[in-house]
């Protein structure tokens, strides 16, 4: 994922203070702005089986997860929050205003982008870049899988066998276990892709 640029602005549309909505509409602009044309841009991702939720991921070479903490939120479920995301993630965004970014003492390697408000604009200020996760745990990626996507990884390299009528647990398991970390990351990437697409085409499908 290329770095992120230093700001990013958009008129206020009140004057009370920003909700999450207004500040993950501004981030989404922000990436579909500066990065490449691969980037894919998800919406709550579930990390772990759903337990915790991304608020944005931007996929592409790397898996970026991004959570805000808009004015209005508290930090009641960041200790949870940050961890599953630190078993997951590549890379870690932190967004939140300075005093929320301040108390959250997130990792040295998470990116902090400040939430910034004025009357009449609400920006988005790169405070520090994210770097590599440095402990990501395979099993917890794994589980970013659907069962078929699981079964097409494990296929893709012949590990599929005796386990393709096993509980998803089992499945994700043999994915940590036998793929190495690298290519996991891979297939997972290239499942979270296209999966838009795939919940579009089911949706039409169940019309």
């Amino acid at each position: 994922m290329s770095a992120l640029t230093s700001i990013s602005l958009a008129a206020r549309v009140c004057a009370d203070p920003s909700k999450d909505r207004d500040v993950r509409s501004l981030l989404k602009r922000h990436l579909a702005e500066w990065h490449q044309a691969d980037t894919v841009v998800l919406d709550e991702l579930g990390l772990c089986q759903g337990d915790v939720r991304v608020d944005v991921a931007a996929v592409n070479g790397e898996l970026s997860g991004f959570e805000i903490k808009s004015p209005a939120d508290s930090l009641a479920r960041w200790p949870k929050q940050q961890r599953l995301y630190s078993r997951v993630v590549d890379r870690a965004w932190l967004v939140a205003p300075e005093k929320t970014l301040a108390a959250a003492q997130a990792p040295g390697w998470w990116g902090l982008i400040r939430i910034v408000e004025t009357p009449h604009q609400l920006g988005l200020r790169i405070i520090r870049e994210a770097m590599p996760n440095p402990k990501p745990d395979a099993y917890s990626i794994a589980c970013l899988l659907w069962r078929d996507e699981a079964i097409d990884a494990l296929a893709e390299f012949r590990l599929d066998r005796g386990v393709r009528t096993k509980g998803r647990r089992l499945i994700w398991q043999r994915l940590a276990d036998q793929l190495p970390l690298d290519d996991l990351r891979r297939a997972v990437r290239a499942a979270l892709k296209v999966r838009p697409q795939r919940v579009a085409d089911l949706a039409r499908k169940l019309r």
